[in-house]
């Protein structure tokens, strides 16, 4: 099966354990079962159609895996994240190196400080996540490489703006109002996550199906319900390091 999307995924290396993290069970990473589940999330791209760039690990850097905060994709266009973090910093060069083979690839100003997961892009508009990693000077940078309109929105908890809302598609959002100012976002229909089950609201969207994390089943029948079908992931040792489902890919059509 192929639908014309190419992937980017990074494997992880042994320093993987040591990735930042503000999760209470970030000192008991698994590197085996981390490297398991990540086999799984090839294997489960791949099944639905997208082809896959798996590059190798990248022992300097142990965040690695989670290659979307390199790279922002807008319209056709890569934009080379500048991450704030310096131990990200380096992350993105060999990936851009690929990315680059397909479509164009954008740098942004030095003054500007971005992750690929504080952007959310719908079909109108983008979103924008001011973060803990991502300034202001982001929005005016990214809007220079669009016709749509660039939208901040302060995330006052989690990593990203995208740790705690996804677009499904269909004017519908899965989504923690909790974490993120949501007055810019009235406009769509909300599956809304409790405290209990925030983790849910990071999802990765191919055509109709949304792969999420497992245990999940409230949030994942209210997806159902809104004609998507739904494809549980476990995901517990990248949660353990921070991370998400769409934090570990940039996918694109080709």
């Amino acid at each position: 099966m192929s639908n014309g999307l190419i992937g980017f995924v990074r494997k992880p290396g042994y320093s993987f354990t040591n990735s930042i993290s503000c999760h209470p069970e970030k000192n008991y990473i698994s590197f085996k079962l981390a490297c398991s589940q990540h086999e799984n999330y090839i294997a489960v791209l791949q099944k639905n159609g997208v082809e896959l760039v798996v590059l190798p690990a990248l022992e300097k850097h142990p965040d690695a895996p989670f290659v979307e905060d390199t790279t922002a994709i807008l319209d056709g266009l890569a934009i080379a994240c500048p991450n704030k973090e310096k131990s990200r910093q380096g992350e993105g060069s060999s990936i851009h190196a690929e990315i680059k083979k397909y479509i164009p690839i954008i740098i942004l100003p030095e003054s500007t400080f971005l992750d690929g997961g504080d952007v959310l892009v719908t079909e109108d508009k983008i979103f924008v996540g001011v973060s803990s990693r991502t300034n202001l000077q982001a929005i005016d940078a990214l809007a220079k490489f669009t016709k749509k309109p660039v939208i901040p929105i302060k995330v006052n908890r989690g990593l990203h703006l995208k740790t705690s809302v996804t677009y499904l598609g269909n004017k519908t959002l899965v989504i923690d109002p909790s974490s993120i100012e949501t007055s810019a976002l009235s406009e769509f229909k909300w599956i809304e996550t409790e405290n209990s089950d925030r983790y849910a609201a990071n999802c990765l969207c191919i055509g109709n199906m949304v792969l999420m994390p497992k245990g999940f089943k409230k949030i994942a029948s209210q997806i159902r319900k809104e004609g998507f079908k739904t494809l549980e992931l476990d995901m517990s040792e990248f949660e353990k390091a921070n991370g998400g489902i769409t934090c570990l890919s940039i996918i694109f059509k080709k």
